[in-house]
């Protein structure tokens, strides 16, 4: 019997995927993941009728001994002794997105990049849905598409977004894509990636994966990026932030917001385009996509002012570019846990904001740096200080900037109380029935 060990049953359910795989296969599968079972419950519980080893709150070095096959959860630092330990006793090291990669029938789109994944893969995947196609959207967009493998045509596209981590990690030839895109490539990530260089390179193998024949879809405007032609097999075509004479019409439906998305979306249409999309399909795709949650998510207005959720910006290339994409007054929260990036885009666009409240670890610098920034504590006393300064007709925007963990675990937690917070002000602007 295989011996398998899953490191890291994770949050986005690749671990717990890769997991029941593998049991539902007859091997024998140890879960080990340095988190409790408080933490774990709902994954332990829909794993329940299998059976699995759970080592939790710990890792046992035996396990990794002992294992034929390892599979790393993408969080797993690259350098983690337990993995070498595994290799030096003969143990395969895999990860889900590699089993997963092995397994697909058909077509892929495979998209990277700093900022912007999930919304391309999910503009790209709209289109061809509505173009008649047979899509599956996966990856680190939050779905594993391990178990849909079984289920999938040869005519199926499968399209996976794809981390950097994930990335790194992968070890194996299964990714060959017939479409590559990487959005854009600034630093970030420089917390677990050991140095710039190695989170570029990560990024690079995808732009190196996508096979002569193929189509790499890279942006014009990004100096490092923009690199990756340099020694591509595939067949290179760019796209930017302008309205691409090809596309006119197609996009004008979009409901995104700043110049940036527009660069999604022509990166998007080109690619399900060459997939098999029609034009038609992908106008109506991409007039079809609403903001994702936490991507400069249109949450509600308050009192005349828009509120915007962008949790999901963790670099202060991304928080710049929030800013930038409306014409309103802004409003800006700012702050969080610094991931040894340049401020510098971040300082520069909060200035042109109407008034910056800046909180959490990195509240203090960012207040001194921005003139008439406020500073807060945390979130909830950020969310009243701005709130205060927003006039109808402003956006009052979270775009961090920073990652969410001095406060909170996840930004995904971050933008749900965001949200939480408007929902207890518009309940208390509504008036008392009986």
């Amino acid at each position: 019997m295989t011996r398998v060990v899953v490191m890291g049953l994770g949050r986005f359910g690749g671990g717990a995927s890769a997991a029941r795989w593998f049991a539902q296969q007859g091997a024998d599968v140890v879960a080990t993941d340095l988190a409790d079972e408080a933490k774990l419950g709902e994954t332990i519980a829909a794993l329940a009728e299998l059976p699995i080893t759970y080592r939790l709150g710990r890792h046992d070095e035996e396990d990794f001994a002992r294992a034929d096959v390892v599979v790393v959860n993408p969080a797993v630092p690259f350098d983690h002794p337990l993995v070498a330990h595994a290799r030096s006793h003969g143990a395969r090291v895999v990860t889900e997105l590699g089993l997963t990669l092995q397994q697909l029938p058909g077509p892929v789109l495979a998209i990277t990049g700093t900022n912007g994944k999930s919304t391309t893969a999910t503009l790209a995947a709209a289109m061809l849905e509505a173009s008649g196609r047979t899509v599956e959207l996966g990856g680190n967009i939050g779905r594993s598409l391990l178990h849909a493998c079984a289920g999938m045509r040869p005519d199926t596209v499968a399209v996976l977004e794809i981390s950097s981590f994930q990335l790194a990690w992968l070890e194996h030839d299964g990714l060959a894509p017939q479409v590559g895109i990487v959005t854009n490539v600034t630093g970030d990530h420089l917390d677990r990636h050991p140095t710039m260089e190695h989170y570029v390179a990560a990024k690079r193998k995808l732009a190196r994966a996508v096979p002569a024949g193929g189509l790499l879809l890279l942006p014009r405007h990004d100096p490092v990026a923009s690199t990756f032609a340099d020694g591509a097999a595939a067949r290179v075509a760019w796209f930017d932030e302008e309205e691409p004479a090809d596309l006119t019409g197609l996009l004008s439906g979009l409901r995104l917001a700043g110049r940036h998305n527009r660069a999604n979306a022509a990166a998007a249409a080109y690619a399900a385009l060459e997939l098999g999309a029609t034009p038609e399909g992908c106008a109506a795709g991409a007039a079809a996509c609403e903001p994702l949650p936490h991507r400069l998510e249109r949450v509600a207005e308050l009192r005349g002012v828009l509120c915007v959720n962008d949790s999901v910006c963790t670099t202060p290339v991304a928080a710049a570019a929030a800013v930038r994409s409306f014409t309103q007054p802004v409003v800006l929260l700012t702050g969080g846990r610094d991931k040894g990036l340049d401020r510098g885009p971040l300082l520069e666009a909060a200035r042109t904001a109407k008034k910056v409240v800046a909180y959490g670890e990195t509240g203090p610098e960012i207040a001194r740096l921005v003139p008439g920034a406020l500073q807060a504590d945390n979130l909830e006393e950020a969310f009243r200080m701005g709130l205060v300064q927003a006039a109808s007709g402003d956006v009052f925007l979270l775009s961090p900037g920073f990652s969410s963990y001095d406060q909170f675990p996840g930004f995904d937690v971050r933008g749900r109380r965001f949200r939480e917070l408007i929902e207890a002000e518009i309940a208390e602007d509504r008036p008392a029935t009986r």
